[in-house]
């Protein structure tokens, strides 16, 4: 006699004993009766000693030292069970569910189900045998919330079979290898089986998901897209990726090669890094308007992932290539999962199918403003966006905010010996007679050359060097006739004999501002940036130099006590009172005054944003102990006078030449290497660069 399907499925999904859920009859089962579709039960039907808990015990993947011990295998076990069982179930409910789907995907779900009643039964006679009662631990009920939910066949296969049992694809492989390695030979067997089967379940799922796709997307993108928070990508590999499996299974390469290098949180609510490197000239404007992207945004729009964790969200105007970020994380890095965003027109940031924890661009200026705005409202706390930028922090921006800090500490401080004079400061003009005035008061104090500063500007782009012999004419002058109509002012310095670069990076949250590190910075005559040096601050410099540094003041050395006793107290109070939350950097130099004494410029400027010292810092941070790092950006002209006709080839190259090696330690950490960090095969005119090297003098600091 003959059994129905949809009777087999109810045994199975609404039986309260083990045997009702893991007996497969002797009968013919025949699918020829359809019922409507129910609804997924609110509870779960199971014996009362195998209830299932929001809390209940997940997999802690033991290491191998651990397994050794016959209980703490059965403990995993305990997990699998439950697993495999929750598996059977869910495969009766989408037999119930989805009466009208084809015949030959209902067949197919019937063959798998039995595959889980075996795996089922094998993981509890192997638990037993190892001193554990299947229902002792606390059962875990997330397999169940998250796919239970499903609303149409393309969920089930996109949920289950693309997801969880992927995922098995790595850990039915890799604790195989780990159980046979501890002697377990009947578990590594057991998990040898299930690892095939899986090879089957996930092919089966991957067929109909194809044919049920949305027209014109890819795997990836389809599998993307229908994915619903918290389910993720992420969820569908494990802690060792077996390509092979996956390979085996059916997926194509592209496919395994996104997923490999996909992260998403599976924790903390997210933050959002964003890259807008032309802040300041929007906090100059004070507006939003011709929000173009530049090809510096477009270029080192991967930078922030530095900056993030692997539970955050990185935007960026195309996704980067899977090659490139399969090489950052080979270096040690752990990505965020990445967005993208069109910058095109008037760009917005996309929606968040989750809760924001903090929106963080590399700057909050108008641009970062507008494209953020229609996501205040994901964020975990409300904020509005008068609270994101204000006139008073646009006053941050200025470098005549910059200057007045500077002036302030060299009147306040009395360790003048070894400062810069608060005449060697500067001074805000703004008109050109201002400016030839204070050219001429800096004359008549020794000093003959000058630089000229836009009030708001980055880096040197917006600074012009006036030597003694340049007059104030032609294109000087209508530089500084145009900045002073758009600006209303310019800040006018001595140039100074500078001997040693450097930036003190920051971060103001909740009231606390924390020094966070130092970096040496590495500039050309102007002042411009060529890289910056990590985990190095001090080598390869004259001792003199070091001694000015190191020279110690109440246990510490006397610039690095400076800035954390001096400086910080005042920025807490000023960034307090102008309510800015967020990461900041200082640059300063030190420079030899005319007598030939070493002084310290304190503060150059004061960036109220990200800046390129805090990627070099955090990238410093993966440095093995005894390694140096080297950041650098490098031009499309720089990479033509080495042969290479575009950007790629260049890191192509030198990859190749310095292939990145790890420590040997428990955390592998850079040892040397050179890699870029922003996507070569992407990038137009810029490209980011990292090199670590075991000693200072063998860095490329040519």
């Amino acid at each position: 006699m003959a059994i129905q399907l949809e009777d087999f499925a109810k045994q199975v999904l609404f039986g309260t004993t083990m045997e009702e859920k893991l007996t497969f009859p002797r009968e013919e089962i025949v699918d020829t009766k359809r019922s409507s579709a129910i609804k997924t039960p609110k509870k779960l039907s199971r014996p009362k000693h195998l209830g299932l808990y929001e809390k209940g015990v997940r997999a802690s993947h033991p290491s191998q030292a651990k397994l050794v011990d016959e209980k703490e295998r059965g403990r995993l076990l305990h997990f699998f069970g439950n697993h495999e069982l929750l598996a059977t179930e869910l495969m009766a409910l989408a037999i119930l569910k989805f009466p009208d789907a084809p015949a030959s995907f209902r067949r197919g779900l019937l063959e798998t189900l039995k595959d889980e009643q075996v795996h089922t039964q094998l993981y509890l006679h192997r638990m037993k045998q190892c001193g554990v009662e299947f229902g002792e631990l606390p059962l875990s009920d997330y397999f169940w919330r998250s796919v239970s939910s499903m609303e149409d066949p393309l969920d089930y296969v996109t949920r289950l079979s693309l997801t969880f049992e992927q995922a098995n694809l790595d850990y039915s492989r890799e604790y195989g290898k780990v159980f046979s390695q501890v002697g377990d030979r009947p578990t590594a067997r057991i998990l040898d089986q299930i690892y095939r089967d899986e090879i089957d379940h996930v092919g089966f799922g991957l067929k109909w998901f194809r044919r049920w796709k949305a027209e014109g997307k890819t795997d990836w993108e389809a599998f993307r897209e229908r994915l619903v928070f918290p389910l993720s990508p992420a969820r569908a590999k494990g802690n060792f990726y077996n390509k092979q499996g996956r390979s085996d299974a059916g997926l194509d390469d592209s496919f395994i090669n996104d997923l490999e290098v996909f992260s998403q949180s599976r924790g903390r609510t997210p933050f959002v890094y964003w890259f807008n490197p032309d802040a300041e000239r929007f906090a100059a404007m004070d507006c939003a308007e011709d929000v173009s992207c530049s090809q510096l945004q477009r270029d080192l729009s991967f930078l922030p992932a530095f900056l993030a964790g692997k539970d955050d969200i990185l935007v960026t105007p195309e996704l980067p290539d899977a090659d490139f970020r399969r090489s950052v994380q080979a270096a040690g890095f752990e990505l965020p999962e990445v967005f993208r965003a069109s910058l095109v027109g008037s760009p917005t940031a996309p929606e968040f199918d989750r809760k924001i924890g903090d929106l963080r661009p590399w700057a909050w200026s108008p641009d970062s403003v507008a494209f953020f705005e229609a996501n205040l409202g994901e964020l975990t706390k409300a904020v509005e966006a008068k609270e994101l930028w204000n006139p008073s922090l646009r006053k941050l921006y200025s470098k005549s905010w910059s200057l007045d800090i500077a002036k302030h500490l060299a009147k306040a401080d009395k360790s003048a010996d070894w400062f810069a004079p608060s005449e060697s400061l500067g001074t805000t003009v703004n008109s050109i007679d201002a400016l030839q005035r204070a050219r001429e008061v800096f004359a008549e104090k020794g000093y003959r050359n000058i630089v000229c500063k836009a009030s708001f500007g980055t880096a040197a782009n917006a600074n012009r060097c006036v030597m003694e012999k340049d007059t104030l004419d032609g294109r000087l002058r209508d530089w500084a006739e145009n900045v002073l109509q758009e600006q209303g002012e310019l800040i006018v310095e001595p140039w100074l004999d500078r001997v040693f670069d450097f930036s003190v990076q920051m971060e103001f949250r909740d009231g606390v501002l924390r020094c966070l590190g130092y970096t040496r910075l590495l500039n050309n005559a102007r002042g411009q940036f060529r890289g910056i040096v990590t985990d190095g601050f001090c080598s390869g410099l004259p001792s003199e130099h070091v001694k000015f540094i190191m020279r110690r003041t109440d246990g510490r050395p006397r610039v690095y006590h400076w800035y954390e006793q001096t400086l910080a107290p005042l920025l807490q109070q000023k960034l307090s009172e102008a309510g800015f939350q967020g990461p900041l950097g200082v640059d300063a130099f030190i420079f030899r005054d005319a007598q030939g004494q070493l002084r310290l410029k304190p503060v150059v400027e004061i960036n109220p944003r990200y800046t390129m010292g805090r990627v070099a810092l955090e990238l410093g941070r993966n440095n093995a102990a005894t390694s140096v790092g080297l950041f650098e950006i490098v031009s499309r002209s720089q990479a033509k006078k080495c042969g290479f006709s575009n950007l790629a080839d260049y890191a192509s190259n030198l990859a190749e030449k310095n292939p990145v090696r790890l420590s040997e330690e428990k955390k592998p950490r850079l040892k040397s290497g050179s890699f870029p960090v922003s996507d070569p095969t992407s990038g137009k005119q810029f490209l980011a660069l990292y090199h670590v090297r075991e000693n200072y003098g063998e860095l490329p600091l040519a």
